[in-house]
């Protein structure tokens, strides 16, 4: 199976730049030879053109008399300067073409020189057979030979001439076309080299700044489908957009850890309650069979063991009831379901809170401080639930500390919020247990009774109802000190409170 999003035959970003420069090298490749063959062959269509004025009436002898000297009242060759003429600037062409101009005639099976260029002697004479200068003066074009005695070559063109029939040889000096030509060929191929080395260095400039990233990106990318969630994207250099990219995909690779985290630490916390809300519940219920078939076995005869039976059956079921009611409710706000709102006053709240308490727990001697005045301290929320909150509280003070303690209530209103805190100075607690403080079913100490302990979801409630409310909640404990419970709630108008971590 192919891999998302590779499309069949596609190119790489790498090989689409190599098949770039491979282009525009074929491409320079082709420009080059372009150029030089143009200015080649316009040099040789100006040669051209020179020796079509050079190969005018020339002297010629008769073949076969070996006399090369013009007869009276014969045409000589002249040079074109000395001609008369109504065209300066090509008296001047012809001029420096004079210099590298040959001229000779084919006597028998031999051609004879009558001109040779200034810098050169007879040696230096055009290479051309006989057959080659009779074709060539039928079809009247102009070719070009090498010479015979260096590495220079001609550029000729033969006639017959009208005067003796004998076939003429005409011929320039290719030097200057040849050396512009070299010239010319030097020039384009640095410029090319010097162009492609360019493109290759933008090119390996492109690819370390786009490619590289990539395949790191692609490396990290399959590290993390490997399972290593830890991994990620190397820095890039600033400012480019693989940079934006790996800090974006960096962005989201640290969501989707923590995503994972929280997901992982949701499900142990998940099954961590199922089997402490299991075991909770398994008691009761334990408890309860065991009286029903003590019953059944004929066992409970005596009035008062039944009597004592129905009052423990009794007992575990209503505090199975409570419990299943705890476990419904937490349900209930990690389900996100918004409490009832209503403006709800705290005061009367507080009031009746430590009213309870006080009858419950005599001997514990209650504080209870509202604000000065008989003003309203009003939030908004459900007043079935402040007042669970606030029994909660007092009653984890009343049960987890001795007779004799003192428990604080205060109700203390401020900027936006109001907060209450319930206080003992009873045994306090360690600092291990005041963080697990508002884990649900746990107790900070194991050797309590569930009768005297509760079932370790007080803590738990009060936190989920804090911030059903928008408010939060914290603990403040140490050995020997006492505990302090904070719950702030925003007052009514007020934005929700951030929870506390």
């Amino acid at each position: 199976m192919a891999r998302p999003g590779r499309g069949r035959g596609g190119l790489s970003l790498r090989a689409r730049v190599l098949s770039a420069m491979g282009l525009v090298a074929l491409v320079l490749l082709v420009a080059g030879v372009v150029v030089v063959r143009t200015t080649s062959t316009h040099l040789l269509d100006q040669v051209d053109a020179q020796l079509e004025r050079a190969s005018g009436p020339s002297f010629a002898p008769r073949p076969g008399t070996g006399d090369q000297q013009p007869p009276a009242g014969a045409d000589i060759l002249v040079p074109p300067s000395e001609q008369p003429t109504e065209q300066p600037s090509e008296a001047t062409d012809d001029e420096e073409s004079f210099n590298t101009l040959y001229v000779g005639f084919v006597d028998g099976a031999t051609v004879r020189s009558l001109r040779v260029p200034n810098s050169l002697d007879d040696t230096g004479r055009p290479d051309v057979d006989i057959a080659r200068i009779r074709v060539a003066a039928a079809t009247g074009e102009p070719f070009t030979v090498d010479s015979t005695g260096g590495d220079e070559r001609y550029r000729v063109v033969a006639h017959e001439d009208a005067r003796t029939g004998a076939l003429v040889l005409t011929g320039l000096l290719l030097t200057d076309v040849d050396g512009t030509t070299q010239r010319l060929v030097i020039v384009v191929v640095v410029t090319g080299a010097v162009l492609l080395a360019v493109l290759a260095l933008i090119s390996w400039w492109v690819l370390r700044l786009g490619v590289r990233p990539i395949k790191e990106m692609t490396g990290a990318a399959a590290d993390i489908a490997a399972g290593d969630l830890s991994h990620r994207i190397p820095p890039a250099p600033a400012g480019t957009e693989a940079a934006e990219l790996g800090d974006a995909l960096n962005v989201m690779l640290g969501n989707i850890q923590a995503a994972f985290d929280e997901r992982a630490a949701s499900q142990e916390r998940l099954r961590r309650f199922v089997g402490d809300a299991s075991h909770e519940l398994r008691t009761p219920v334990t408890t309860i069979r065991g009286y029903a078939e003590l019953q059944r076995a004929g066992g409970l005869e005596d009035p008062e063991q039944l009597d004592a039976a129905m009052r423990r059956i009794e007992a575990e079921s209503v505090r199975m009831g409570n419990l299943v009611g705890d476990l419904l409710q937490l349900a209930r706000l990690d389900q996100g379901r918004r409490p009832r709102v209503e403006p709800v006053d705290l005061v009367p709240v507080l009031r009746d809170a430590a009213a309870d308490f006080s009858t419950v727990h005599r001997d514990h001697e209650l504080v209870l401080e509202l604000p000065p005045g008989d003003g309203p301290v009003t939030v908004v929320g459900d007043p079935d639930l402040l007042h669970q909150v606030v029994a909660n509280l007092l009653g984890n003070a009343g049960v987890h500390t001795p007779a004799g303690t003192t428990v604080q209530l205060r109700l203390l209103p401020g900027a936006g919020a109001v907060r209450v805190v319930v206080a003992d100075d009873g045994p306090g607690m360690s600092a291990e247990d005041a963080a697990r403080a508002f884990e649900r079913f746990h107790r900070a100490d194991p050797s309590r009774t569930r009768a005297s302990g509760g079932s370790g979801l007080g803590l738990a409630i009060v936190q989920a109802v804090a911030e059903a409310h928008g408010g939060s909640v914290s603990l403040d404990a140490e050995p020997g000190r006492g505990t302090e419970v904070t719950i702030e709630l925003p007052l009514a108008g007020a934005p929700a409170v951030p929870p506390s971590p």
